[in-house]
């Protein structure tokens, strides 16, 4: 654990030292040589929940060299020969060791060298606690391929919302739902919109009191307009089927390539990162639970298994289920994004929507429905790319 949340100090091996604890040296240290460790440790430093995972990565390459010297005489004694500087035949026995411990540094802690990076940017984006719960996935996935794949739909998933240019601060401590921008100029009316003065009333109130005071006095102090902004209350399906992992005109998964539940991902993060209300629910053929915040639609992506079909028809009843039980759902925009891979849509279902939710929309993500088409507004999409979400987010 020390090894990870700090920056370790070894202590110099003792006299009459027993082969566990010479080995357990030996793997420490051949661990914090190695390039992983250093691509490791710039994730784990003080972080005590990365540090315990890392940790027992660890232990765990120790205990399978154990294991084999239980199993295979022939190991034991090439690891006690190792151990024990005497031994003729010492140096020749530490580089096979250290060959070994490598080859199981590789197997049990794997590639670390794009997490880093994929760590920062999320960190950049979304903070430091949605970082580190990235940081726990990533690091806790023992397979290489998966781990560079989940890389991939972040990096993706990053990429669109950058290049989407949207204001990323989530709106907090105030009404969601109404929203003071900044517009023109007026003149102040009451207290709290001290905080707008214009900069050259700032200059009176700091250097020339007595004309500030008279202009407070006589209600000729300027200060910037602030304009009420509804912000958005929208209730979000999401297909998470099988066929949403991958990407427009591709039938294979790519290196970089955007997959359509990382688009759809997408545009539900913009969203709750623009403040304003948002409840979203991923679904295949059963709908999954709530999700109203970034940080849990985030993990849910990278948590999700590519399997499964989609039932439409299942999850907007689903959602009218949750507006019949929650009435404050009623003045939410309905947008269910699919690519419309269900042969037997109700379309009955989409006129009851109607009467709960404010609107219903469909986006239709690389594919077609003509029920879908025939019985909602249907906004189609062909191009994964940030352009697109800016379009969606505009219509929706």
């Amino acid at each position: 654990f020390y090894v990870h949340y700090r920056q370790p100090i070894l202590r110099m091996p003792i006299d009459n030292e027993d082969t566990e604890t010479s080995l357990w040296r030996f793997v420490v240290s051949t661990y914090v040589r190695s390039e992983t460790y250093n691509d490791v440790a710039r994730i784990t430093r003080l972080n005590g929940r990365l540090s315990r995972i890392m940790a027992l990565k660890l232990l765990k390459v120790y205990n399978s060299i154990l294991s084999k010297m239980d199993r295979n005489e022939a190991f034991r004694q090439m690891v006690e020969s190792a151990m024990d500087q005497r031994d003729s035949t010492s140096r020749e026995s530490r580089a096979n060791l250290e060959r070994e411990v490598k080859s199981l540094i590789n197997f049990y802690v794997g590639n670390m060298k794009k997490v880093g990076d994929t760590v920062n940017r999320v960190r950049m984006l979304f903070g430091e606690s949605v970082g580190h719960e990235i940081a726990d996935i990533l690091l806790s996935t023992d397979i290489d391929p998966y781990r560079l794949r989940l890389i991939s739909m972040l990096n993706s998933l990053i990429r669109l919302i950058v290049d989407a240019k949207y204001v990323v601060d989530t709106v907090s401590d105030v009404d969601a739902e109404r929203v003071g921008v900044v517009g023109g100029v007026k003149r102040m009316t009451k207290a709290s919109e001290l905080r707008d003065m214009m900069p050259s009333e700032r200059l009176l109130m700091k250097f020339a009191k007595p004309v500030f005071a008279y202009k407070l006095a006589m209600g000729n102090v300027l200060v910037r307009e602030r304009k009420a902004v509804r912000k958005p209350k929208i209730y979000m399906l999401i297909d998470k089927s099988g066929s949403m992992f991958y990407t427009v005109n591709v039938n294979i998964f790519e290196v970089g390539a955007i997959s359509k539940i990382t688009w759809a991902t997408a545009l539900a993060v913009i969203l709750a990162m623009k403040g304003g209300n948002l409840a979203v629910r991923f679904f295949d053929q059963q709908v999954y639970p709530i999700l109203t915040n970034k940080k849990d639609i985030v993990r849910m992506l990278l948590s999700l298994i590519p399997l499964g079909g989609t039932d439409i028809t299942n999850a907007v009843r689903a959602a009218i289920q949750d507006a019949a039980d929650k009435a404050s759902l009623r003045n939410y925009k309905l947008v269910i994004i699919t690519d419309g891979e269900d042969d037997n849509v109700d379309p009955s279902v989409f006129n009851k929507a109607k009467t709960v939710f404010r609107s219903v929309k469909a986006i239709l993500v690389g594919g077609e429905n003509s029920v879908i088409e025939n019985s909602t507004d249907t906004i189609k999409i062909q191009e994964l790319s940030s352009e697109s979400l800016t379009h969606v987010i505009k219509k929706i």
